[in-house]
Order: C-alpha cells, then sequence, then structure tokens
C-alpha cells in the first residue's frame, strides 16, 4: 500500500528513520522537513499547512517538535511522534556501560520521568539506592529550551556529579559531543520505528476503507482452451455462456449488486462495500470462482474494486481483472488503488485436471467408458441442446445424426450398458412395426 509521510524534526534523526524505511518500508515516500531550532516554529507549521493536502501523514521525530507545532495548528492528516519506550533507554545504558565503560550509576538525563528511569536500572540489577541521576524536569519548550537543557547537562559534567549524559535530543548530543562531554543519544530502536510506521500504514488502510464505499466487480470469462470441443459448436458456445451469466445474475442477487453486461464476455456488478464483505465474510469466503467452475465448462477472471466513485471504483475493478487474466483465470484481484492490491483470491472447489488437455473432460470420461468416440458423444450433446425436446426415438436421433437407424441403434446400446441413457417409453411408428424406443440423454 503506497504511503507518502513527511518526516520533521533534527535531520540525524530523520537520517536514521529513511534508513529504515529503505529497508523494511518499500511503499512507504517520505520528505524531510528539518527542525533544527525551536525558532523555527512558525516557519515549519507553514511549511506543513501547505503540504498536508499531499500527504497521508507526518511523522515527528520526538515530542517536542509535535507538541510544538500541534499547539499552532489542527492537523487535516494523521500526527504521531517517537514516543519514549523502555527499550531505547536500556539500549542506551549498555551502550555506555558496555561499548564507552561509563559509570551508569551517576548520570544526568532527560525525556525520561524518574519513575521509568529507576524502574530500567531496578530491572538491569542496579539498586535504586546506587543511583544518582540528575534528571531534567522542564517541559515548556521555549525558544531557549535546547540552550538551557545543554547548560543544564554541561554544568553536571564539569561540576563533576556525573560521569555521562543521555539525551534525547540530537541538538544537544551533538553540542555536547563537540565539547568532549561524554553523552549518549537516547535514539529510537528499529522496533520502536517499524511499530509507529506499521500504525501509519494501518491508518491509511483504515481510511481508504472507510471512504471507499462503493464497491464495483469487472467480471470477463475466460478464453477456452483452443482444442475444447464447445469451440466447434455456435450453439454450445452460446448456451456455455447462458449458464455463466445464470451463476452471474444469481451472485449478483445474493450480493444486491445491479448488473449490467459488456461486450460477448463481460459483467459489471455495482454494489455496496458492506453488503459485499457481510455475504462474502470480508472476501474470505467469495465462492462465485468455485460456483462457475463446478456447475458450468468455463471459468472467470474477476476483479473487486474498490472506490469513493464509480469510476474510482471501476478503474480499480478492471485493473484487477486485468491481473487475474494475466495469472491464467479462474482468479480474483481486490484493488483498493493503484498501489493497494491484496493477493489474489483462488476457487477452493473446481474441475478435476483433465486426463488429456486437448479434450472437454465430462465428454472424454463417456467416450472411455462406452467405447464411443469423442465426436460420437459431442454431437449427440449438440443434437440433444439444440431440440426442444428432451427425449428422442432412435429414428429422430439417426435422422439429426446422419447415420442409419441399425448404427444408431448399436451406440444407444452401448450409452444404455453404461447409464448414460433413460428409456422413457416405446413408441409405434407407422401402421405396423415394432415399436420404436424413446430415449432420454443423461449427457
Amino acid at each position: 500500500m503506497y504511503l507518502k509521510l513527511a518526516l520533521v524534526g533534527h535531520k540525524r534523526r530523520i537520517k536514521l528513520i529513511n534508513e529504515i524505511v529503505k529497508t523494511y518500508f518499500k511503499e512507504i515516500e517520505t520528505i524531510d522537513i528539518e527542525f533544527e531550532s525551536l525558532a523555527q516554529s512558525e516557519s515549519i507549521k507553514s511549511i506543513i499547512k501547505n503540504q498536508e493536502q499531499y500527504l497521508d501523514g507526518i511523522l515527528f521525530t520526538g515530542k517536542a517538535p509535535y507538541q510544538i507545532i500541534n499547539s499552532k495548528m489542527i492537523p487535516s492528516i494523521p500526527w504521531d511522534y517517537l514516543h519514549n519506550d523502555e527499550s531505547q533507554l536500556l539500549r542506551a545504558i549498555l551502550e555506555a556501560t558496555l561499548i564507552h565503560k561509563y559509570k551508569v550509576s551517576k548520570i544526568s538525563i532527560d525525556s525520561y520521568e524518574k519513575e521509568k528511569i529507576l524502574k530500567i536500572f531496578n530491572q538491569i540489577g542496579i539498586n535504586n539506592n546506587n543511583v544518582d541521576a540528575f534528571i531534567w524536569e522542564e517541559t515548556e519548550y521555549d525558544e531557549k529550551f535546547l540552550e538551557k537543557l545543554e547548560l543544564f547537562h554541561s554544568q553536571n559534567y564539569y561540576n563533576q556529579r556525573v560521569s555521562c549524559c543521555f539525551t534525547g535530543f540530537s541538538a544537544v548530543y551533538e553540542s555536547l559531543i563537540k565539547k568532549n562531554i561524554p553523552c549518549i543519544s537516547l535514539d529510537p530502536t528499529l522496533d520502536t520505528i517499524v511499530n509507529i510506521l506499521t500504525n501509519f500504514e494501518l491508518k491509511q488502510e483504515a481510511l481508504i476503507n472507510k471512504k471507499s464505499q462503493l464497491v464495483i466487480l469487472s467480471i470477463e470469462i475466460d478464453l477456452p482452451n483452443e482444442y475444447s470441443l464447445i469451440n466447434e459448436n455456435e450453439y454450445e458456445t452460446m448456451l456455455e455462456k447462458v449458464k455463466v451469466t445464470k451463476e452471474i445474475y444469481l451472485f449478483a442477487q445474493k450480493i444486491q449488486s445491479t448488473l449490467t453486461e459488456v461486450g460477448d464476455k463481460g459483467y459489471l456488478l455495482f454494489c455496496t462495500k458492506s453488503i459485499l464483505e457481510t455475504e462474502t465474510n470480508n472476501i474470505d469466503n467469495f465462492d462465485l470462482l468455485a460456483t462457475i467452475a463446478r456447475n458450468t465448462c468455463s471459468t472467470i477472471s474477476v476483479g473487486i474494486g474498490y472506490g469513493i466513485t464509480a469510476r474510482e471504483a471501476k478503474y480499480n475493478a478492471t485493473i484487477g481483472m486485468k491481473k487475474a487474466q494475466k495469472k491464467g483465470g479462474n482468479k480474483a484481484f481486490v484493488v483498493y488503488g493503484e498501489n493497494n492490491i491484496i493477493e489474489p483470491i483462488s476457487p477452493t472447489i473446481i474441475h478435476p485436471p483433465e486426463k488429456e488437455p486437448f479434450i472437454d473432460n465430462t465428454f472424454h470420461n463417456i467416450a472411455v467408458e462406452t467405447g464411443l468416440s469423442i465426436n460420437t458423444i459431442f454431437k449427440l450433446h449438440c443434437i440433444s441442446n439444440e431440440n426442444t425436446n428432451e427425449s428422442f426415438t432412435s429414428m429422430e436421433l439417426a435422422k439429426s445424426f446422419g447415420i442409419t437407424p441399425r448404427s444408431m441403434n448399436r451406440i444407444i446400446d452401448r450409452l444404455e450398458r453404461h447409464n448414460y441413457i433413460k428409456i422413457v417409453g416405446k413408441k409405434v411408428l407407422g401402421k405396423s412395426g415394432r415399436p420404436s424406443r424413446i430415449i432420454k440423454l443423461l449427457f
């Protein structure tokens, strides 16, 4: 799912976030809005106001820039900031002790409350009575804030109260390092950044779902196998389409949609998101594919397009249908937008694979059982479908088939032995002679 985010804050932390986006979030695009000094707050507010209409969300690199801008304007899109959690404090303590060999029981620290700091020290086995922490507690973000915070840390170090400083502000960290004051940056961990970016994705998906109340299904009958016997008979081709159309109309009834036929093999269904998702268990039970494959000799390609407008939904549905066709048909794709396409849905029940790919499975099986040719079986099937009567005499069948009654009787005998016809009566033809059997084909 495509997502465009603005990253607002210090360039050092923006760089850290961008590295993670590049590695783990290929569909997130970011723009950088560097917020180095609190004196920039008015200009940053103007930039954000101008950019919000082009963005899906704004991620601030910390609580301070978030609160400053939030006090100056009302967000029109989702905003969030990187929260200070226990994992980044624990990471900083481990870095200080294991890499830099600092004495972490004597520290100057900001961004965390006393209770949380003591809790972390207790978890790593340092008795709270042995912890001497100087904690910055001021939360008023005026233009002198960073300057005062840097002075707090540097004085604690110069007065030998602490062995090192912990800060969650990149500008303060860089300034202290330049002065050769031991300092650890309270940077967010990988998990912290991944979690907040994932939350933005979930918010975007929820927003799309909320807006996209209209759904259009674009359906097209897949091209049959070029060697299929049905292709050889125009009537059979038309009859097959009627069967497919019937199943699609039944499905349209189920989801209370309007249906429009498009061309020779296409259909458009217009429905609401709520009814479609209720009837299909949120698309998990989209049984139209299986129904078509089970009750006809055809398969279909389906695109399920969501949209705010009918035009958008139809466009998305067409994209989904084309993708299904490219995948070989007999599939459905759900499309919320150009960069938000759900993996294909396949039927749960389909015809078993054909023993030979160049002939239709049903006719092949009958031919194998009876010893008759596949063309004979198919021709009888076509004669039956093309006539309004469900039953025939052997004479009538012979005439339609173009063979002698004796040859037709031999065919009927073979079909009867394997229960592919039913004798439904007898009929005397002419003034005398044996009665002719009245038969009904069962395929």
